[in-house]
């Protein structure tokens, strides 16, 4: 066991390096977005907020030939968000598959959508096994492949606060940019994103044998005492070693249910064997079909629709933390609605599709459709996912637990590989020197009356 951990921890340790060093940074991005961008605030005002017909109107004056592709409201001191989504077109590029990469292992299987993060521009629709479906949109390697834009607004006036675009590649976006390296290494996403899966995984055996080393060997004060505290006045191996040791023991549960998390969105047989085990043996549903409205109905899409699902939904909703309405590009496409329970938390969201003629409800059956309190245990945990890996499932105290593993998780490769050094270069047992015997030095006048007397006889 000693051989696996440490073969294996020499093969991962600078991934799981990163892969930590990006998450703790990623865990806070919200509260950070809060405390630097003054621009997603406005002042509380008794007045109702504009309906999303008036937004996307002043917006898309702004925006000139581009046309929205969903408004969202928070509370009531927070700007509105306008989305816009341009898609980057590419010779040879097939669009419209959406099987291959990213999506087709389960990349984003929480409900989560970017809007309610400060960026509406990605209208995340992910079905059963995370795929994102977005309007007119082309992929390369499952990955959507354009420019989106943040249109913040006041609600109460329609004035634009501010502009933010980006695209996933060539982001100017720190926090996209931490993203991308806890992802995939800053790398491709199909070369980066297999890598960061087989070194979580490779992780995950690694607490599990670093558990079974760590077990105290007899339960007795001293032993014990070992195991549990670091004893922080001796050596520096000493201390290292304990950093190692201990730390890593108070930390395995969390850094179990992040890796056990984050493997969701690297391989599609860990997603469906996580939904498995957690429903007690039955199928994740994979209904990979889009809602649909009636396309019988010809008559063009009206934007005043979307006022009415919004007020709809606030009436039923009074307290909810925000609100995303989706704007149809074709006639098939519905009225998406994402309701958020709590602000920057995921899990708890409701998520609807209306025919954007009728109105009436389209139901389809996933993990992440239809109402929270509706779903079965199973879908809750998987619509937990996301919220579980950051720790914001248990709100500010669960980031900060969240975030303290992860700095231990960076620390763990590096101390790991202080101790195997040091065992190299200082451990082995130097030589014993060679006893020198004495001898007794014979004058040479002996010498010479014992030679004579040898000759004689």
């Amino acid at each position: 066991m000693a051989w696996l951990h440490l073969w294996l921890g020499l093969a991962s340790g600078i991934i799981v390096v990163i892969v930590s060093l990006t998450g703790c940074i990623y865990v806070f991005e919200n509260e950070i977005k809060d405390f630097i961008e003054d621009w997603r605030f406005v002042k509380p005002q008794k007045e109702a907020f504009l309906l999303p017909s008036q937004l996307v109107s002043i917006s898309d004056k702004k925006m000139k030939d581009k046309k929205a592709t969903s408004v969202t409201f928070g509370a009531k001191d927070e700007a509105a968000i306008v989305g816009y989504f341009v898609e980057k077109k590419e010779e040879g590029e097939r669009g419209g598959r959406g099987e291959k990469g990213e999506h087709k292992r389960g990349r984003k299987d929480f409900a989560k959508n970017e809007n309610a993060k400060g960026k509406s521009e990605l209208k995340a629709q992910p079905n059963e096994k995370g795929k994102e479906k977005g309007k007119g949109e082309k992929r390369k390697g499952g990955r959507r492949q354009g420019t989106f834009i943040s249109v913040y607004m006041n609600p109460y006036t329609g004035d634009i606060l501010n502009v933010k675009t980006f695209s996933r590649g060539e982001s100017p976006d720190f926090f996209r940019w931490i993203l991308n390296g806890h992802r995939a290494l800053w790398l491709p996403y199909d070369i980066g994103r297999p890598i960061v899966g087989v070194a979580v995984l490779i992780f995950v055996v690694l607490l599990i044998s670093g558990i079974v080393l760590w077990w105290p060997t007899k339960w007795i004060k001293s032993i014990i005492d070992k195991s549990f505290k670091i004893k922080w006045d001796a050596s520096f191996k000493r201390v290292n070693y304990d950093m190692h040791n201990v730390l890593g023991f108070y930390s395995c549960i969390f850094l179990f249910f992040i890796a056990v998390t984050g493997l969701v969105w690297s391989f599609g047989w860990w997603s469906k064997s996580l939904y498995w085990v957690t429903s007690g043996g039955k199928p994740l549903v994979e209904n990979r079909e889009s809602p649909k409205s009636d396309t019988t109905h010809v008559a063009a899409f009206n934007i005043t629709t979307a006022d009415k699902v919004l007020l709809n939904l606030r009436k039923e909703n009074p307290q909810a933390a925000g609100i995303l309405i989706s704007i149809p590009a074709k006639p098939a496409d519905p009225i998406g609605a994402f309701v958020y329970k709590q602000r920057h938390t995921f899990y708890n969201m409701d998520r609807y599709n209306f025919d954007q003629q009728t109105l009436k409800e389209i139901s389809i059956k996933t993990p992440f459709s239809g109402k929270y309190i509706e779903a079965n245990i199973p879908d809750k945990i998987r619509r937990m996912n996301y919220d579980i890996h950051v720790g914001s499932v248990l709100g500010l105290t669960g980031k900060i637990i969240a975030f303290l593993a992860s700095l231990i998780s960076a620390s763990l490769p590096i101390t790991g590989f202080i101790i195997w050094w040091g065992k190299q270069k200082f451990g082995k047992k130097k030589p014993a020197a060679k006893t020198k015997v004495a001898t007794k030095a014979i004058p040479v006048s002996k010498l010479k009356n014992t030679a004579e007397q040898e000759v004689t006889a």
